[in-house]
């Protein structure tokens, strides 16, 4: 493993036991890392914005 995927690796592992952070935004930011698109500032704001607005429906 490479030094960026050991911090994200951990930086998903902390998002996921964090409670208070909605699941949807874990997966999608995931999904960006797999598909090499996390460096794009729009994709990732765009991804925290539709779990902000899914995690105010709950």
């Amino acid at each position: 493993m490479g030094i960026q995927e050991d911090i994200f690796n951990e930086f998903f592992r902390k998002l996921e036991s964090d409670e208070k952070f909605p699941d949807l935004i874990v997966k999608e930011l995931k999904t960006l890392w797999e598909s090499g698109e996390i460096s794009s500032k729009e994709k990732l704001l765009e991804v925290i914005k539709i779990g902000c607005e899914d995690a105010k429906k709950d």
